[in-house]
């Protein structure tokens, strides 16, 4: 985009340089300036509206009888930067609130991990992926068995607690390519790529290892019912990884919870 936007700056400076002085195309430089900013960041922009205010200075040279001595020239040449800077300036907070917008709608308010919407679009993104290369991946749920006894026990505000002291674990137990998401109430899903069952397993054993090993260290009355399932073959759809994991949740919440249950689906 960067050699797109100074390729577009040439080509618009050249017409500026061989039509008529009286046809302004100073408005036409702004497509270069916005490319670089929205597609490569404002520092390429800020360097992409002084290649344009320069490119406009050297194409109108012809415009005034002496363009190296005229005052008027320089200064319309700055005006053009200051515009062109302001509105690549503009587009880059237009584009910076956008990103904190979009990150927000995907994000749990909580802990600070994705939310369930999230979830979705990425795991439907890891099922076209493993149905194109053909490799497993493995859907980790987490759910604080009781969790209301912890409200009870303490506070809301200790529950909150909690729930961001489990995110940040969890966050630091995976890899950075993993997925960690808040379902919703006291659910946490943890999708690993590429990972089969011998793998999964050995992650899973840690996690719950570490998760207890959190609640112990805090005093916190909670434990885990932890169900993992491994897709061998990538599944239809989001909404069958959710159905089955719930099930094997309910499962497990059925038989006594604060157990582990990791199965292969084929």
């Amino acid at each position: 985009m960067l050699v797109l936007s100074f390729f577009l700056v040439f080509i618009i400076g050249l017409i500026d340089y061989l039509i008529n002085n009286d046809i302004s195309l100073s408005i036409f430089y702004l497509i270069p300036i916005s490319i670089a900013t929205w597609y490569a960041g404002d520092k390429f922009g800020i360097l992409i509206s002084f290649t344009s205010a320069i490119a406009w200075f050297i194409s109108n040279v012809n415009s005034i009888e002496s363009p190296l001595s005229s005052p008027s020239h320089y200064w319309n040449a700055s005006v053009r930067l200051g515009f062109f800077l302001t509105v690549s300036y503009l587009l880059s907070e237009l584009k910076m609130a956008r990103n904190r917008e979009k990150k927000l709608v995907r994000t749990d308010p909580t802990t600070g991990v994705e939310n369930r919407l999230a979830f979705n679009e990425l795991a439907s993104m890891e099922i076209k992926r493993a149905r194109r290369y053909g490799h497993s991946f493995t859907v980790v749920y987490i759910d604080i068995d009781d969790f209301k006894n912890i409200n009870d026990y303490g506070s809301y505000k200790l529950g909150d607690t909690v729930l961001q002291t489990l995110a940040q674990q969890l966050r630091n137990s995976v890899r950075d390519t993993d997925i960690i998401a808040r379902m919703g109430g006291d659910e946490f899903a943890v999708l690993l790529p590429g990972i089969g069952y011998d793998t999964a397993e050995t992650v899973i054993a840690r996690l719950q290892q570490q998760l207890v090993h959190l609640m112990d260290e805090n005093k916190w009355p909670a434990t885990f019912s932890i169900g993992a399932i491994t897709f061998l073959n990538p599944p239809e759809s989001v909404e069958e990884i959710i159905e089955k994991s719930d099930y094997l949740m309910y499962c497990i919440k059925n038989d006594g919870k604060n157990k582990v249950e990791h199965i292969i689906e084929q």
